[in-house]
């Protein structure tokens, strides 16, 4: 345990420990030091000197954030000498950055601009032309002024610290010394956005919010990003009911200070003139645009025809919907007398696909020394989660993979087993056995007929010798048919290493339709309602072209003649167009209030920043008043925090994985269609600027030279609309597709 120390600063006796930064302790005790180089989450660069403070008994000023506390250290923050010293480096900080204040984006939240009232001059000593340097653009998300940059290297300790890709450095020296980027691609970490929120000047700002708003003239509002498994906290800033843009809130124990760019720049997606604004009612084939009253009347009309029996109607519900959408949409459902529903859309074995407990927490994931990763791309897919485990292995941690394809992490892998989805219940079962021979523990029956290889022992031997390892499963598992099986073993392999575990195959909001039993008891799931004989379907921001495994099959039966589909949307989509009956216009992210459940179990609660577009209702409203016109029971809500707070009292139901003993078939070569992380649902896939990265450009089928030869494929062909791509990064037996296109392309 440290030592407190008692040490005086500008004659106030504060407490630290040895070896603390005076900065951080002048920070904790609310004494303001300036600063541009130093970030609490960063390296300490001490390159600007602006934080020089005079120490008793030091001939010169020292900088604060270097500087380590000793016991008894007397530290003047303010007296002439440390003044004189602060003065003189804000000069010689002035003598080239432009004076272009009036029109630079981050006027008015500037640190530069701030520390200058307090240590600036209004008179320059300087006579010669500042200099200029040349912008090299880096991306469609971050605008570059680089003459305006001071070379605090914030930027690049952040990509080289945090994104965990080197990518900006500095080249020359003196007045020559520029910051700027290695790759002429330009910055492709999914994290970039984060250099904007670290850079203390206006040499890297916002590109889609360039020149809209000044920052004085928005309003912040905190709330919950709901792309993925974390819920990183943000504020939305606002201007004229219109959010202009989207920066990170601290929370050390879900997101830091850190938010992926999917979190920062996806609100372009709600602004999109894609919205649905109107509702619409379709006659004789034609689509009409309608009062509200008249689309509610439609749909119940509807519903009551076509569902005369609860069991004839099925619902179906994006992963992104809040905690009380979720809730009344079940409610709804089994309401009708109905027990059809299901959120998960892209299972391709729904029924047998359990869910795998996460835990253990996003801060305790700094402190593994071992993790398994099967079946993600948790840099692209789960960027904070695997912020954190990038985190563990620069304090030693080692990570292995089982995937379908190397990939491109942003940490050392250790260990790397190529394995197709019909291989992966084979390879964990080896893992597994592997892990029985080490440990002289009764083997299972159903292991016994398993050949263990030397890639399985290697991993086993690795969790085997960890003393805090975990075990993380992603979402490429739910396209396997086996998918129960590859979740039992993992629970099973954890279980025989002692290990935690983390289930990244839930994503956006999956946990808050756990939690609140969104899928069915003994009714029919995702799969079983779009082939069934039901009549009556209620899709809930549903875009089967993107959102269903076997997405042709689905719309083909819900453009039966005999079907009649209720939408609730929030943007308009041809395909949904092509079979729906009457589509509900809903409030988009941002536009309503609502409930998110992250992997740690917390439940963030958060209110609508802007008011709903257009003629657009939040969900639960629409499904209330629904429920309300069929004469359903148990509806009586008028504000999303009564909801959230009935839908929290529920107890949550335990899935308990039975020990894998089916032999589903699989055929000799699988495809694994996986989106970018900026095709993962609606408002991302409007969101303009991140489609223009390279991430969200990215659309490959990647296949190996024997797998190629079997299907035929050269380099360049069309693998169900996407371009080959032959290399072996990838298993024998599979294509993986990264891809920003619908499924709706091809049968996959």
């Amino acid at each position: 345990m440290m030592v407190d120390i008692e040490i005086e600063i500008d004659g106030k006796v504060v407490h630290g420990y040895p070896g603390e930064s005076l900065i951080s302790i002048a920070d904790r005790e609310g004494i303001d030091i300036p600063r541009f180089c130093y970030h609490k989450k960063l390296s300490v660069a001490a390159n600007c000197r602006m934080c020089l403070v005079d120490i008793e008994g030091n001939p010169t000023p020292q900088p604060a954030c270097s500087t380590l506390s000793s016991a008894g250290m007397k530290v003047h923050t303010n007296n002439e000498k440390a003044k004189t010293a602060q003065k003189a480096v804000m000069e010689f900080l002035l003598i080239n950055h432009p004076l272009d204040c009036p029109i630079c984006d981050q006027g008015g939240e500037c640190e530069l601009q701030d520390v200058a009232m307090e240590y600036g001059s209004d008179i320059s000593r300087f006579t010669e032309g500042k200099r200029i340097v040349d912008d090299k653009g880096i991306g469609a998300l971050i605008q570059t002024d680089m003459t305006r940059c001071i070379h605090c290297t914030r930027c690049v300790r952040f990509g080289a610290e945090v994104a965990g890709i080197v990518e900006m450095g500095a080249t020359g020296r003196g007045e020559d010394l520029k910051i700027e980027p290695f790759l002429s691609e330009g910055i492709q970490s999914e994290l970039s956005g984060n250099m904007i929120d670290v850079c203390p000047v206006g040499a890297l700002t916002s590109k889609p919010f360039r020149y809209d708003v000044r920052s004085w003239q928005m309003n912040s509002i905190q709330t919950i990003a709901r792309h993925d498994l974390v819920g990183s906290n943000i504020f939305t800033q606002t201007h004229k009911n219109k959010v202009k843009r989207v920066v990170a809130r601290d929370n050390e124990s879900i997101n830091e200070t850190w938010i992926s760019d999917r979190d920062r720049f996806s609100y372009q997606g709600v602004n999109n003139e894609n919205r649905v604004l109107i509702p619409k009612i379709k006659i004789e084939g034609e689509w009409q645009d309608t009062s509200w009253d008249d689309a509610l009347d439609f749909a119940t009309n509807g519903i009551k025809k076509h569902a005369k029996e609860g069991s004839q109607f099925g619902t179906l519900a994006s992963k992104n919907a809040t905690l009380e959408e979720l809730y009344l949409l079940q409610k709804f459902t089994r309401g009708l007398g109905s027990d059809n529903l299901d959120y998960r859309l892209d299972a391709s074995n729904p029924n047998n696909a359990k869910v795998l407990e996460s835990n253990i927490s996003l801060t305790e994931l700094e402190t593994i020394d071992h993790a398994l990763i099967v079946n993600s791309y948790l840099r692209l897919e789960q960027p904070m989660i695997n912020h954190r485990i990038r985190k563990a292995t620069l304090n030693g941690a080692s990570v292995s993979t089982i995937n379908a394809k190397a990939f491109d992490f942003n940490y050392r892998i250790s260990h790397s087993v190529l394995t197709s989805p019909q291989n992966t219940v084979a390879t964990l079962s080896g893992v597994l056995k592997a892990l029985h021979d080490k440990s002289s523990k009764t083997l299972p029956d159903y292991l016994n007929s398993v050949t263990v290889h030397e890639t399985h022992t290697d991993i086993a031997n690795v969790l085997l010798n960890a003393k805090n390892p975990v075990v993380v499963l992603g979402e490429h598992m739910n396209g396997n048919t086996c998918s129960d099986q590859v979740a039992k073993l993992v629970s099973e392999i954890a279980k025989a290493s002692d290990a935690k575990t983390i289930n990244a195959s839930l994503t956006g909001n999956t946990h808050s339709a756990e939690r609140v039993n969104f899928r069915p008891d003994n009714g029919k799931n995702a799969l079983q309602i779009l082939s069934s004989d039901l009549t009556a379907f209620a899709l809930f921001d549903v875009y089967p072209n993107f959102d269903c495994i076997d997405s042709k099959n689905a719309i083909e039966h819900l453009s039966r003649d005999d079907a009649f589909v209720v939408v609730m949307n929030s943007f308009d989509d041809e395909s949904v167009s092509s079979f729906a009956n009457v589509i509900l216009p809903i409030a988009s992210f941002y536009e309503t209030s609502g409930t998110h459940i992250n992997v740690d179990n917390i439940a963030q609660s958060y209110s609508a920043s802007v008011k709903s577009a257009g003629e657009s209702k939040p969900g639960w409203k629409v499904i209330k008043v629904l429920a309300d016109l069929l004469n359903l029971q148990g509806f009586d809500f008028t504000d999303s925090s009564q909801i959230a707070d009935e839908a929290l009292s529920l107890t949550p139901r335990i899935s308990e994985i039975e020990v894998p003993t089916s032999n589903s078939k699989m055929p000799n070569i699988t495809t694994v269609w996986q989106y970018t992380p900026y095709a993962s649902d609606v408002v991302v896939r409007h969101a303009s600027s991140l489609q223009q990265t390279q991430i969200g450009q990215m659309s490959e089928a990647s296949v190996c030279k024997a797998t190629a030869k079997l299907l035929k494929l050269s380099e360049g062909d069309l693998y169900k609309g996407v371009p080959v791509n032959i290399n072996e990064s990838v298993a024998e037996g599979c294509v993986f597709v990264h891809t920003n296109l619908p499924r709706q392309l091809g049968v996959v």
